[in-house]
């Protein structure tokens, strides 16, 4: 097919399916390469999702492995499921990764990689949030990465390891590094991307300080390998932090970069075919909220950065935070979107942020779409500490929520609230975006906080409009710095939530929101609170208010006409594993707000909902099989039965 054609080919394949079953897929965990979470066409419009009903619920396979081995309790259930030609694809917590049909929701095939037998993985513990999926002709595989560290390839149809990839269908990410890496440190929880012949899977590392475990002076690296999908052999390795000699490394002050760990990629990339670029969304360097040894800005920490998918080479990268102190990791993939900015078009880039910027770049060239300002921060007071003098912000679009702390900010629904919460912020040092950890008082009240903004759960659009869709929360987080007097730091970082008067937030609401952004413009076309929230609170009831968000995220798919919306379910820290590397967990069984809901694209009016039988927590998908249109749901974990529940919208 010759280039010019090929816009034109596949514009007109939206509109008529290309009389293919590919129309109806789900074949990539954010819907495809381009992170849109987005469906087009089927029959899902403001009548069909008044009579939402659930058409079938399916029980993850380890529910019986952690039930009878307390020590291998999961984490909450975060895997979304791939839709290909009426199968859905899902990983389990315990990446178990099964086929089932997508009609009945049978169970088809499980393969158990056995990922459990080492123990609990770091941070959160067993956490699998989906899969990929390639094909070449009759050659259809489903790839899974492990929270032992492995990714493994398996066949689409038997759900048997392709023998002749990598080793035995499985590849150890933690060998052939420059450091050696512990186990019990790393862990694969996004699915890997496919970008041309190369699959890159990310790779979480152990926030040690946020587990209580002792801080190392050799943090495990946030280095990116990328393997030949046909035969599992690795075709380059992008070394994070820069070593001596390669772009970057001179950002690294004092030699900090042989021994400064993790600013790794826990979330998933994308992926331009046609330029062959993969774009990276890298995380906070070790520790989170000090760097005092690491002074310099810190290529590629919190960064976004663009690598030929066949070579590992760079061909642009931005620097989203210089000198990372908040945690402000990059927290999900680029939504990829070919926009028309004042009659030019622009094949872009959009990172939405947990500090609540959406940054959008030229994806080709790394060029801001719209200036970004380098303006200046409040600086640290810590010993030792060198913040950075100034932070980019850009021009547009507009914040998407609340940033920095003032008392006008604090809830005033009733005057009693608001000074309740007066007494809680005086605990606190707090100020603008950018306000740096203190050693004083009970430490920096941080806004957003370290979950975001934005989160994991990412951001939605229309390749048609050009409209995005940016769920996003506030929950403020106290951060304190304590001295370490044994450590190899000279302070560490410790974090909390920090609530609010009488149980609800600090803040006015609405305490969660989904923003929609004209992304050709940067205007902000509405906002809505995401979920009903605490609106019967004793406190509140007599105000007759009807939706004011819940205080925590919410997940989102698109379709044409429909935005479908669950807001989180509640779970609370109940200890730490064994091994010191993870958090133990339980969820809530009785949730208040287990809705999904279906909102108008257009305008976010509510158009209808339906009661789930637990409440969200993972990511949601849409697909299509025999003739219905469906949205599935992970609900459970932490204790309840994992399930997913597929939900009938049309």
């Amino acid at each position: 097919m010759r280039p010019a054609l090929r816009p034109v080919v596949s514009a007109l394949c939206i509109a008529l399916f290309c009389g293919s079953a590919a129309a109806n897929n789900w074949a990539e965990y954010n819907g495809d390469k381009a992170g849109s979470r987005y469906l087009a066409g089927g029959k899902v419009n403001a009548q069909s999702v008044k009579s939402m009903k659930v058409a079938w619920r399916w029980s993850m396979p380890d529910n019986k492995v952690w039930q009878d081995n307390a020590e291998l309790r999961t984490w909450v259930n975060q895997s979304t499921p791939l839709a290909i030609d009426g199968v859905l694809y899902s990983s389990s917590p315990m990446a178990m990764v099964s086929a089932i049909d997508g009609s009945t929701g049978k169970t088809l095939w499980t393969y158990d990689p056995k990922a459990y037998v080492e123990g609990t993985p770091p941070n959160l513990g067993f956490i699998s949030r989906g899969l990929s999926y390639w094909a070449d002709g009759k050659d259809k595989r489903i790839l899974v990465g492990t929270g032992d560290g492995y990714l493994i390839a398996l066949n689409a149809k038997t759900g048997k390891p392709i023998e002749n990839w990598g080793d035995k269908g499985r590849i150890d990410l933690t060998k052939g590094l420059r450091r050696f890496v512990d186990r019990s440190l790393v862990s694969l929880t996004s699915p890997p991307i496919v970008c041309g012949n190369t699959v890159v899977p990310s790779l979480a590392v152990l926030d040690s300080f946020a587990v209580g475990r002792s801080p190392m002076k050799s943090h495990p690296p946030g280095d990116i390998q990328a393997f030949d999908i046909r035969t599992g052999k690795r075709v380059w390795h992008f070394e994070q932090p820069p070593q001596e000699g390669q772009p970057g490394n001179e950002t690294w002050e004092d030699g900090s970069w042989k021994t400064t760990g993790s600013a790794n990629m826990w979330a998933r990339p994308s992926c331009d075919e046609e330029l062959g670029l993969v774009y990276l969304p890298f995380s906070t360097p070790t520790n989170d909220f000090y760097g005092g040894h690491r002074k310099g800005n810190g290529l590629f920490g919190e960064s976004v950065v663009a690598l030929n998918a066949k070579t590992g080479k760079i061909a642009w990268y931005q620097q989203i935070v210089h000198h990372g102190l908040w945690d402000y990791d990059l927290p999900t993939a680029p939504n990829l979107m070919d926009l028309t900015v004042n009659g030019k078009k622009v094949k872009a880039l959009a990172q939405v942020t947990k500090q609540g910027f959406v940054f959008t770049f030229d994806r080709s060239t790394g060029q801001p779409v719209w200036p970004i300002t380098e303006k200046p921060v409040p600086q640290s007071t810590v010993p030792g500490e060198r913040s950075s003098l100034t932070q980019p912000f850009p021009s547009l679009p507009a914040p998407f929520v609340q940033q920095g702390v003032t008392e006008d900010d604090l809830i005033d629904l009733t005057p009693q609230l608001k000074e309740e919460a007066k007494k809680i912020l005086s605990r606190y040092n707090y100020g603008p975006l950018y306000y740096p950890p203190t050693l004083d008082k009970a430490g920096t009240l941080q806004v957003p906080g370290v979950l975001g903004g934005a989160s994991w759960a990412g951001a939605a659009h229309n390749p048609k409009t050009n409209v995005l869709y940016v769920p996003s929360f506030t929950i403020p987080f106290g951060i304190k710095l304590k001295k370490e007097n044994e450590g190899v730091y000279d302070y560490t970082g410790t974090w909390a939530g920090v609530g609010g008067p009488q149980g609800l937030p600090l803040f006015k609401p609405p305490f969660s929101t989904v923003t929609a952004i004209d992304m050709n413009t940067g205007k902000h076309l509405w906002r809505i609170p995401a979920g009903k929230g605490p609106v019967d609170h004793p406190a509140l009831k007599d105000l007759k208010l009807d939706r004011v968000g819940v205080p925590r995220e919410s997940f989102i798919a698109l379709t044409d006409e429909v935005l479908f919306l669950a807001p989180e379910g509640t779970n609370s820290v109940i200890g730490l594993s064994s091994r010191g590397n993870a958090l133990i967990t339980q969820a809530t069984a009785e949730e208040k707000e287990p809705f999904l809901y279906a909102h108008d694209a257009r305008t976010g009016n509510l158009l209808g909902e339906i009661r789930l039988p637990g409440a969200a927590f993972g990511a949601l998908m849409t697909y299509r099989a025999n003739g219905r249109q469906y949205v599935v749901v992970p609900i459970g974990g932490a204790g309840l039965p994992a399930e997913l529940v597929a939900v009938q919208v049309d």
